[in-house]
């Protein structure tokens, strides 16, 4: 399963850097998913069986619902544009069920079985080297303090960001706005290049669990 997933990751890597240089910057993009066609654009990526993901245009102003039984997939949007100067990313969302995690095993110290979140958002920065694409991940984990900061045990060059935490506000929306290149600079030390694609994913198939997320209202690409 790691192996396999790794191997579609970097498949994606490679497929997102060869159309990066072909797109022309389009911003910013704003994604209400509140049209039955909303998902038109995006692309999907299947880890271990399929996400529900579906478009409620006429329910709470239109979202997105994602539910996850058992099953590992994303789906993913191409979009070029410099983070320095177009930092910030905002979004709502909501979590209707958590995945079911052993809260006895210990995160450091070989957390593949935990990595399973109800919602996770994906900022995906193509190299040249495809190998060196890197990726932040912004997630809501119950139990995971907000403000931690994990690698991904699939790849080095995913940085996990907690952004929210708990149980606290589940079943209601939240928002979030976040400045890329500096939430990058936080993660991995350094500037970060071009993005080439957000993505979503919300993701059950370590835990053998079901999990359920709303995401609507995301804007990308825009200056404060």
């Amino acid at each position: 399963m790691p192996k396999k997933r790794f191997l579609l990751i970097s498949i994606l890597a490679l497929f997102i850097f060869l159309t990066y240089y072909a797109n022309a910057y389009d911003l910013p993009r704003f994604f209400p998913f509140n049209k039955e066609n909303a998902l038109s654009e995006w692309q999907e990526k299947i880890f271990k069986n399929k996400v529900l993901y579906r478009v409620e245009p006429k329910r709470e102003g239109g979202y997105l619902l994602a539910k996850s039984d058992k099953a590992c997939s994303g789906i993913f949007y191409k979009i070029k544009f410099n983070p320095k100067e177009y930092p910030f990313i905002s979004w709502k969302w909501k979590i209707l069920t958590f995945p079911k995690k052993d809260k006895n095993k210990d995160v450091v110290g070989g957390w593949l079985e935990r990595d399973d979140y109800a919602a996770r958002v994906y900022i995906i920065f193509p190299a040249f080297i495809f190998f060196n694409t890197k990726a932040i991940e912004y997630i809501w984990d119950e139990t995971l303090p907000e403000g931690t900061i994990l690698t991904s045990p699939y790849w080095h060059n995913i940085k996990l960001l907690v952004i929210e935490s708990g149980r606290k506000n589940i079943g209601q929306w939240v928002i979030e706005e976040r400045n890329i290149y500096q939430d990058y600079r936080q993660a991995f030390g350094s500037n970060a290049g071009g993005v080439g694609a957000i993505a979503l994913m919300t993701d059950t198939d370590n835990t053998l669990s079901t999990a359920e997320a709303l995401y609507k209202e995301i804007k990308v690409g825009f200056k404060k």
